[in-house]
């Protein structure tokens, strides 16, 4: 589960830079059920589209409108506070089909969100009151003045208690269906209010101990439903009102076929560890195919849904970049979106004109390929390297043309066609 993005530059996209047209849903691995056939997919999805968040008051204040113009161009969403929003009419001058949404905080509110001299709330005296603009659906002085239960009590003490790590961030009880509607009613007056296109919602929980353990919600079992209520709840307000929203999930590959069930209510989820807890992946096998599934069942539900590959650091090396990279293309149809450690992080592949997509992913042998008009993508999802035949001839590194690479364990290639040469089908 993410952290709380007022803490920290959460994750600053480089733009792929590789113009790709996707058409068709990827099939899942011949180990799970195919996604389902659907029609009417893009099939001129332009670059590889990324998105960033910039949560960090300080950096937020540090950027230049130079620098805003560059990202407003290199990103297809931004992620802001909500206290930012005089930022959305500077990002959309630079790039008018830019998306800026808030984020919110699900499950929990902030005690440093008053508007005291260093903003801290402390007991909610009579003089202090919330800030404005919030990073969750309501006030910290608010919930306690007028629904201090909602502020749930932890396993053995019963006392309110703060996330894990993250002092002054109170759990709260987001399974209470007048909670809900609370905080979706307040996010949807913010997004009207200062013009948002849509809202990252975080911490969609799906495990007791992620930031400690609520005496109400002490299973996995009981996390999820009070979660999925909450999307339930919230997903459907959101459409009704128009507004878009992606909700942040961890660890949904511990639990088989939660993602494709937790996609219904809202517009799209968020996988922040796509293959990658750390700089270096751990995602062969078993575990890659569930990674993939998340990608193809949100192209089959025709969901846009977010991926972050990486630790947010600029150590993660070029194959574990090629791999997220090649990975999401055998499975994308063009709405998601892809971003990969953080700001730092060395340069993307160059622009490779791979155009239309000629079908969905195919396994060759232990290697996944999928081809597209000019150029392929092949990942090798195991722990052993492989020789990964292409189907055609393609430009490799050297500029020379190939028909097959070698895929060391846990790696991907994106390769172009080269005039004249016959690509695979």
């Amino acid at each position: 589960m993410r952290r709380p993005g007022w803490m920290t530059l959460l994750l600053v996209t480089l733009a792929v830079g590789m113009t790709l047209s996707l058409a068709g849903i990827a099939m899942r691995r011949s180990a799970a059920p195919p996604a389902p056939t659907v029609a009417g997919l893009p099939t001129q999805t332009g670059a590889v589209k990324t998105f960033a968040d910039f949560l960090d008051e300080a950096q937020v204040r540090a950027m230049t409108p130079a620098q805003w113009a560059a990202i407003a161009r290199e990103n297809a969403v931004v992620i802001l506070n909500s206290w930012d929003f005089r930022l959305i009419p500077v990002l959309k001058r630079a790039n008018p089909a830019v998306q800026v949404w808030v984020y919110k905080d699900l499950s929990g509110v902030r005690s440093d969100d008053c508007t005291t001299r260093n903003g801290n709330c402390g007991a909610c005296g009579a003089a202090v009151t919330d800030g404005r603009f919030l990073s969750s659906g309501m006030g910290y002085c608010w919930v306690k003045h007028h629904h201090p239960r909602w502020l749930v009590g932890a396993i053995g003490s019963g006392r309110p208690f703060e996330f894990r790590g993250y002092p002054q961030i109170w759990e709260t009880d987001y399974g209470n269906r007048a909670y809900q509607r609370q905080w979706t009613s307040n996010v949807i007056s913010d997004v009207r209010g200062h013009g948002w296109d849509g809202v990252q919602v975080d911490n969609a929980l799906t495990i007791p101990n992620a930031y400690g353990i609520a005496a109400r919600y002490r299973t996995a079992a009981a996390v999820q439903a009070a979660t999925y209520s909450a999307l339930r709840t919230m997903g459907g307000a959101f459409h009704h009102a128009g507004v878009r929203s992606v909700a942040n999930v961890g660890y949904a590959t511990s639990y088989p076929e939660l993602w494709q069930r937790w996609l219904g209510p809202v517009d799209g989820l968020e996988q922040e560890f796509y293959l990658s807890y750390s700089a270096h992946t751990s995602a062969v096998g078993a575990l890659w195919d569930q990674y993939e599934n998340e990608v193809s069942s949100c192209a089959a539900e025709r969901k846009v849904c977010w991926f972050h590959s990486g630790a947010y650091t600029d150590a993660v090396p070029p194959q574990n970049r090629m791999y997220a990279v090649a990975s999401f293309l055998l499975a994308t149809d063009g709405r998601q979106l892809l971003s990969l450690g953080d700001l730092s992080s060395p340069p993307l592949p160059p622009r490779l004109a791979l155009g239309h997509a000629q079908g969905a992913m195919t396994l060759q042998g232990r290697v996944w390929r999928r081809s597209f008009d000019g150029g392929a993508v092949a990942v090798n999802p195991t722990g052993a390297g492989l020789q990964a035949h292409l189907g055609g001839s393609y430009l490799g590194t050297a500029g020379r043309l190939v028909s097959r690479v070698f895929l060391g364990p846990a790696s991907g290639a994106v390769v172009r066609a080269a005039a004249g040469a016959t690509a695979g089908r």
